[in-house]
Order: C-alpha cells, then structure tokens, then sequence
C-alpha cells in the first residue's frame, strides 16, 4: 500500500514538472518570440480549422518515449506565418511547414528544459504533420497523460492543444 501511494506520488510530481516545463515552453514561443498573451481554455471552444503535427521525446534512461500531438487553429499559424516569415496571405504547404515547425519550437524547447533538469541527454525525432488525427480523438484520449489548451488574444478562433502520451520502450 506504501510504495503505491509512493508510486502515486510520484508520478503526480514528474507528470507536474513536464506540465509546467511544456507550459514554459509553449510560452517562449507564444510570448517570448510571437508576442500572444495566453489564457486557459476549455476544450468545448476548440473549433475551426487546425492542423496537429507529433514530435517524440525518447529517454533511454528511463526507457520511456513521449509523444507530443500539437493542435493549432488555422488562425493562429497564420499569425506565426505573419510574424515569424512576414507572409500575410501563406498557402497550405507554408502552414504545414508552420505547424511542424511549432511542434519543433515548443517540444525542442521543452526538451533542453527537461535535460536541464534530469542531467540527461534526450532523443528528440523529427516533427510531423499529422492528417489522420482528429481533434475530438485527441480530446478523448484517456491515455494521455497531460493536456495544455490556450487561447490568445482573447480570441476563440485562435487556439493551441497539446497532449502527451507516454509508453514504456
């Protein structure tokens, strides 16, 4: 009963350091290079347009790997586009480019964070756009571990999903 309370805990504590880590660094994007104010959202605002790109994180320390599945409003990559490439008007292939690009940004970011903090060199893939999931799909899934939703601006139509899945290697 002692170690799974201690197991429980434990869990709680890492799942809550990569919550926060994620958090920061979707915040050093968002904020710190595109210059949108963040605030929480529920998921039942989530509408529109998107596009979800996956980027994975492996640890051969802890024999786990980590996938990230990241969700952007179309609005909200056409404002990246606006800042990051100076294109007002981008096509599909440009925000598809955007998309993965986010996923690198947040989740490379995210990566030196952890590494700083675990003293430990992780493996990080290359990013992906992702056609076949769907938003509801990943609003559903129960073995996510963890889900960070923005808005920005204070703008519905301008949102940003995250969720992690972890698996044993």
């Amino acid at each position: 009963q002692n170690n799974f309370n201690y197991l429980i805990v434990e869990f709680i504590k890492v799942t809550l350091i990569m919550k926060v880590i994620l958090i920061r660094a979707t915040r050093n994007l968002f904020v710190g290079q595109i210059e949108l104010k963040p605030q929480p959202v529920k998921a039942d605002v989530l509408k529109g347009d998107y596009y979800v790109s996956s980027i994975k994180l492996s640890s051969e320390k802890d024999k786990e790997e980590h996938t990230f599945i990241l969700i952007m409003s179309l609005p909200l990559l056409k404002q990246v586009c606006s800042v990051l490439l100076f294109e007002d008007e981008p096509d599909k292939e440009t925000i598809e480019d955007m998309g993965t690009e986010v996923a690198n940004q947040v989740v490379g970011n995210a990566k030196v964070l952890v590494e700083s903090v675990k003293q430990e060199t992780l493996n990080l893939s290359l990013p992906k756009i992702e056609k076949d999931i769907k938003l509801e799909e990943v609003l559903n899934n129960k073995s996510s571990v963890l889900k960070i939703m923005f808005k920005f601006n204070n703008d519905e139509a301008t949102w940003f999903l995250m969720s992690q899945i972890t698996k044993k290697l």
